[in-house]
């Protein structure tokens, strides 16, 4: 499929399109995007149904012992467990798969658009932010607590508050074996790159997403590279029809806005 090319070849845009995107605008709307406190089903699912500019593929599980999900920047913050909230709706404890949307334009490259953690089989119908509780929020502001989470290393994180705290652990360790190194440069860039080997038509030069098992654990949590980079995103539960939470996702860009 042309789309998916590597290198940017031979894609499968609307050229004639596509130049009358206003990138910057569309940027800009995408900061909005990410930030709402809704989100439309129809536009999220979209965003799962293979066209010349989208994809989706699932890119490993996560396991959750406890059921306490924590969404963060794993690189600049889980390690310290700062800006790490865990989410106040418990899930059933379990091994839970990750999808992602892609998109891909000229103009932007590869991106990732929506992390989804799948919890129940059933459909979604709505929408609704999910909320940290409130000893564990990212920003507490005048009116209470806020919802959502920073990201200052260009990666996002699903995973288990028991997993979280393992994997602190770990880095915790790996840096007393290399006072002088770096986690990522030293240890997850390898991964990221066997990731890109693996599924080079679906992530940029580098890798763009890991499933990582705890060595010590065995424990396994995502990580995906957040959109667009750096920012402040929200997550959200999918309810469906009974009323469950039959999902978690993260929205990151929402290829609409983009022409794709």
């Amino acid at each position: 499929m042309g789309l998916f090319n590597k290198n940017n070849k031979n894609v499968d845009v609307d050229k004639e399109q596509n130049t009358q995107i206003d990138i910057r605008k569309a940027f800009e709307a995408n900061l909005k995007y990410i930030s709402s406190t809704e989100k439309d089903v129809d536009v999220i699912n979209r965003q799962f149904v293979k066209s010349a500019t989208r994809f989706y593929l699932t890119i490993g599980k996560v396991d959750c012992p406890t059921g306490k999900i924590v969404v963060a920047d794993p690189l600049a913050y889980l390690p310290s467990n700062k800006y790490s909230p865990v989410l106040n709706i418990q899930v059933p404890v379990g091994e839970y798969p990750v999808e992602i949307s892609i998109c891909r334009s000229n103009e932007i490259g590869v991106r990732m658009c929506t992390v989804k953690l799948k919890i129940k089989k059933t459909a979604t119908i709505l929408y609704k932010l999910a909320n940290p509780t409130e000893e564990s929020a990212a920003v507490i502001g005048k009116d209470g607590v806020l919802s959502g989470f920073p990201v200052d290393a260009g990666m996002i994180s699903i995973c288990d508050e028991q997993v979280a705290k393992e994997y602190k652990d770990f880095i915790n360790e790996w840096y007393k074996d290399n006072p002088d190194g770096n986690h990522y440069d030293d240890y997850f860039a390898k991964l990221f790159k066997e990731s890109d080997e693996k599924l080079p038509q679906y992530q940029r030069e580098g890798g763009d997403f890991i499933e990582w098992e705890n060595p010590n654990t065995k424990n396994k949590l995502v990580m995906v590279a957040s959109g667009l980079g750096d920012g402040f995103y929200q997550s959200y539960w999918g309810y469906d029809s009974n009323n469950d939470i039959c999902e978690l996702i993260v929205p990151l860009i929402n290829p609409d806005l983009f022409g794709l």
